[in-house]
């Protein structure tokens, strides 16, 4: 049998060595797990409610992935000084400068109104306040019944504003001539100066009812109203009219009779 020399099996051990070395740690790096790298960001330590002023009770520092960290984050206590927020934050949520009031806002209402806007509380009964359901930042339209005046026989109800936003709920006691004290429900929302106006005559011409929305529907509808004597049976009382029509006579038909010099249409 030919025997290799001893040489060439050392060259032939290194190579194999070296083979398994490389393969040995191309598998490791492999295996290892990913760092990512991240950064110290403010996050919401609490529930905090819209237009509360943000200081160290508030927020604090907590490690956040700097690849997904947000665009408006804070990283630094001292920037978030005299802030206040325009939206509720939940426990753990980061802190971004679109959900803050601007620079200079007091805590308080004021800091939950953009410019242009105004905040408008009227009074609303249970059923009309969506029994409960309505809470800041949601979306409602607001409808006016008015049963008096000109509407005594015939009563109104339409939509008067739409997708107005929810600023706060609360409650107000209200006492009359000769009755207990009571306890009525109020809502404050958001409003334009005009949209103002109309919701305080509308308070007080009629009865306001409050129809929540869905919070990504923001599409204004146009609507004629409905008035009691077309509430029920619109569509019957057309069909009614329609059969109480005699039917139309067939058409008849006509000749020309000449008769000496004169001439006239008969029909049959």
């Amino acid at each position: 049998m030919h025997r290799f020399p001893p040489w060439i099996w050392l060259i032939l051990a290194g190579v194999f060595g070296i083979t398994a070395s490389l393969a040995w740690i191309i598998s490791q790096s492999r295996a290892a797990p990913i760092v990512e790298k991240s950064v110290m960001a403010l996050v919401a330590k609490k529930d905090i409610a819209p237009a509360t002023r943000l200081d160290a009770e508030q927020v604090q520092l907590s490690p956040w992935s700097r690849a997904h960290l947000t665009k408006g984050a804070f990283t630094n206590l001292a920037e978030l000084e005299g802030r206040v927020a325009a939206y509720p934050l939940v426990e753990g949520e980061l802190v971004l400068e679109k959900k803050l009031a601007p620079k200079g806002t007091l805590p308080g209402l004021t800091a939950l109104l953009p410019a242009s806007k105004r905040a408008m509380t009227v009074k609303v009964d249970e059923a009309s306040g969506v029994a409960g359901f309505v809470a800041p930042d949601n979306r409602v339209d607001v409808l006016v019944t008015i049963d008096k005046g000109g509407y005594n026989s015939n009563p109104l109800s339409r939509v008067l504003l739409q997708n107005l936003r929810v600023l706060g709920t609360g409650q107000k006691i209200e006492s009359r001539p000769g009755d207990k004290p009571q306890v009525v429900p109020t809502v404050t929302l958001e409003v334009s100066p005009e949209e103002g106006e109309r919701l305080a005559l509308a308070s007080q011409e009629g009865r306001i009812s409050l129809v929540l929305r869905g919070q990504e529907d923001h599409r204004v509808v146009a609507t004629q109203g409905v008035k009691a004597d077309t509430l029920f049976g619109a569509g019957d009382k057309i069909r009614q009219a329609d059969t109480d029509q005699k039917p139309a006579a067939p058409p008849r038909r006509t000749v020309q009779v000449i008769r000496g010099l004169q001439q006239e249409p008969v029909g049959f």
